[in-house]
């Protein structure tokens, strides 16, 4: 008998096949309950090595032992005539089928369930994603930007090999620039600064914090500085293996061209590593040496970590450190685009106003284009600064060029979503935009805030305040975070006891942000109390006397007391310093046709923005503004210019029926009653105003009715039972905090 015949006769072939289908279906098992089951990682490795081990094994009992009815015996023992190889043979062949059945059923189960979901969002899987209610899931696009298949890589903070505190400083200093320098490679997605440094150190693995920032390779590393020498050590890991790729150590003389010099080597070889691509343009970036002179280098390093922090007073300090580097080093362009930026954040999150800070970034903006004009960082904050200016177009244009320069400069993409955020009509580009920030820097505090404006612009305010209250529950002491619960439960919500709570731990984190207390201010009026607004504009006044937020305050303090002479007085105050403010300028015109002077209110619009006289420039505007819009066609109407307030009013009317309400379900938030009663439809802005009332949209009612287009319903039921059903919520808000108040009194 031939040894194959004697390998069947035996069974041996049977067992080796019944073994490898059973070895294989045994290791799927094991993907599955490690997934449920959160199994070690290290699992999967131990049992595919037991299986291999024990197939010889098998093969060897197989060949030298038989199952008889006697039990289990050397194959040598048993008499051939009473073999019952050929039965056993028949048992195996079963057990053979049904190990194959089960593979091919599991093989059939993978292929259909495996493309399950993967069509863009469909409505029912994201209504069970996100909850079902009266708000559409913002997970349900026109579109989908394609997923990003780049090579991508963390850049992890390194240790410092000195305890000394400038040592510190000076590695975060030099981690920072080398995660700039690598980002400057387009075809590679580089994770931003702020969502790598909360993995300082960290204990996790490397393939746990791959996987929370979504990269595929992780670059580590060390500094070490002593004298005028610096040692830089890095290493490039693959997350999935834990495999390194490539590690190097540099010794130094410790100038600004060497530490440039070493941080382009580094990116260029990680490229190599990874086998990205780099541009002859990218290459000429990464090789430029931004500055010669190391104390400016510091500075620089210096304020850019004071800013990424958004208080108050650091970001002073920030504005001090940039100015130093431009002092000790004028060609130095990164640092001038610091100073745009320090200035630029100052006003929202300081005490200057746009006024001030507008011809200082225009300098430093046109600094640093001076000295390198292809410099991705200097568009984005010109992008900016046009936004400000009420250059919308140029804006638009200058952003998309900072991307193309810098795709991996998340700023870009957060100051773009942040500038069409003004536009709802395109509020799913601006979701789209925060998303790919948020990809780029999934870690940052101020990015995620600014995913949550652009939900609440979409009119997703659940979505919005789940996301902001996210963001506070990570970091509790993110000021930003409880501004921006403000500003839903403000202006979305009107849950104005809530929104009083998250301010006033805002004001104990950033004690000194002018505008957060503004909003604590109009909180106060909405809910009556006009004594605690008093107090919290005094303290807005002890910051500066000088700032704009200053005469808002003013101006909500002096209407709800009803004293027409501190409004005017308070109006003329605050217009010179909203020059570059035209949204809180058109709050001032309000104002002034409350109180009766239609002349100057409509002064006050024209000034904030000609374009209202221009109907080509009315669709931008109206997006913007629509109940702006509503109020200037009544003034036009009611000052001498009929058609042409006619024809903004149908415009306005057209945008708010149906442009705006096709991609948002909350378009009463708008307050479109107002253009339905300068219309004369006091039925449709009845019903507007009951819905407000249903969505609890509250905000600004007390001020806003005072309007003259209010008279033709002052007087009627529905609106006496809207208005008494709105102070009722309030009076119970009130109450809420007056219990607050009492019981955490000392």
């Amino acid at each position: 008998m031939s040894f194959f015949a004697e390998l069947k006769r035996r069974n041996v072939v049977r067992v080796g096949i019944a073994y490898v289908v059973g070895g294989w279906l045994l290791l799927q098992l094991t993907e599955v309950l490690s997934e449920l089951l959160k199994l070690p990682e290290g699992i999967g490795p131990i049992v595919v090595a037991i299986v291999a081990i024990g197939f010889p094994i098998a093969l060897f009992l197989a060949w030298a032992y038989e199952l008889t009815p006697d039990g289990v015996k050397r194959e040598s023992e048993v008499d051939r005539d009473h073999s019952i190889t050929r039965h056993t043979g028949k048992k195996l062949n079963n057990a053979i089928l049904v190990l194959m059945a089960l593979a091919i059923a599991y093989l059939l189960f993978d292929k259909f369930t495996s493309g399950m979901g993967s069509e863009p969002f469909s409505q029912e899987s994201t209504q069970q994603a996100v909850g079902t209610g009266s708000e559409k899931s913002d997970l349900t696009p026109v579109e989908t930007e394609p997923e990003d298949t780049r090579v991508s890589i963390a850049v992890l903070p390194f240790d410092t090999r000195s305890n000394r505190e400038e040592d510190q400083f000076f590695t975060d200093g030099i981690h920072d620039d080398l995660l700039t320098t690598i980002a400057q490679i387009g075809s590679m997605k580089v994770i931003s600064r702020t969502s790598v440094m909360e993995y300082k150190n960290t204990t996790k693995k490397i393939g746990e914090i791959a996987e929370e920032l979504g990269v595929a390779h992780i670059l580590e590393g060390g500094i070490q500085r002593s004298g005028n020498q610096v040692r830089i050590n890095v290493q490039l890991i693959d997350a999935k293996t834990d495999v390194h790729m490539w590690a190097e150590t540099f010794d130094r003389e410790l100038t600004a061209e060497n530490l440039f010099a070493i941080q382009s080597e580094i990116s260029q070889k990680i490229a190599a590593q990874l086998q990205a691509t780099l541009s002859p343009e990218e290459t000429r970036r990464i090789n430029t040496i931004p500055t010669q002179n190391l104390a400016a280098y510091d500075a620089y390093l210096r304020g850019r970590q004071l800013m990424a922090t958004r208080q108050t007073a650091l970001l002073e300090q920030s504005i001090e450190e940039f100015s130093k580097a431009v002092e000790l080093d004028p060609q130095f362009a990164l640092a001038w685009v610091g100073v745009a930026d320090s200035h630029n954040l100052f006003t929202v999150y300081g005490t200057m106003n746009q006024d001030t800070a507008i011809p200082i970034r225009e300098n430093a903006i046109e600094q640093a284009l001076s000295i390198d004009a292809s410099l991705g960082e200097a568009y984005a904050s010109l992008g900016s600064l046009y936004d400000d200016t009420s250059r919308p177009e140029d804006a638009e244009q200058t952003f998309q060029k900072a991307i193309d320069l810098s795709p991996n400069y998340a700023t870009a993409y957060h100051w773009y979503a942040n500038f069409l955020t003004s536009f709802p009509l395109r509020s799913r580009e601006a979701l789209e935009l925060a998303r790919k920030a948020l990809e780029l820097d999934p870690r940052s505090m101020i990015i995620g805030s600014m995913l949550g404006g652009a939900y609440a612009t979409q009119g997703l305010f659940s979505l919005a305040e789940r996301q902001f209250q996210k963001l506070v529950d990570l970091n509790p002491d993110f000021a930003q975070g409880y501004n921006s619960l403000v500003t839903v439960y403000v202006f979305a919500t009107g849950q104005f006891d809530k929104a009083l709570i998250a301010s006033r731990k805002s004001e104990e984190l950033d004690p000194g942000n002018a505008i957060a207390l503004m909003l604590q201010a109009i909180i106060y009026v909405q809910l009556g109390d006009i004594a605690s607004a008093e107090a919290t504009r005094s303290r807005i006044e002890e910051i500066s006397s000088q700032h704009w937020s200053l005469g808002i305050a003013d101006m909500m303090i002096a209407s709800a007391n009803n004293n027409p002479a501190a409004l005017r007085e308070s109006i003329n105050w605050v217009l010179p310093r909203l020059k570059s403010n035209p949204g809180f300028k058109h709050g001032a015109a309000q104002f002034s046709l409350i109180h009766g002077d239609k002349s100057r209110s409509r002064e006050i619009y024209v000034d904030a923005n000609p374009g209202w006289l221009e109907p080509d420039q009315w669709q931008g505007l109206i997006d913007q503004y629509a109940f702006d819009a509503c109020i200037f066609s009544w003034l036009l109407i009611n000052t001498g210019d009929q058609s042409l307030g006619e024809q903004l009013l149908q415009r306005t009317t057209q945008y708010l029926d149906d442009d705006l309400a096709a991609v948002n379900e909350h378009v009463d938030v708008q307050a479109p009653d107002a253009c339905y009663l300068v219309a004369g439809d006091t039925e449709k802005a009845l019903t507007s105003l009951e819905t407000q009332l249903a969505h609890n949209h509250i905000f600004g009612w007390d001020i806003r009715h005072q309007l003259p287009m209010y008279e033709l319903i002052r007087f009627d039921p529905r609106y006496q039972a809207v208005m008494a059903e709105r102070e009722r919520r309030i009076t119970v808000q009130r109450e809420a905090i007056a219990k607050l108040d009492a019981e955490t009194a000392p």
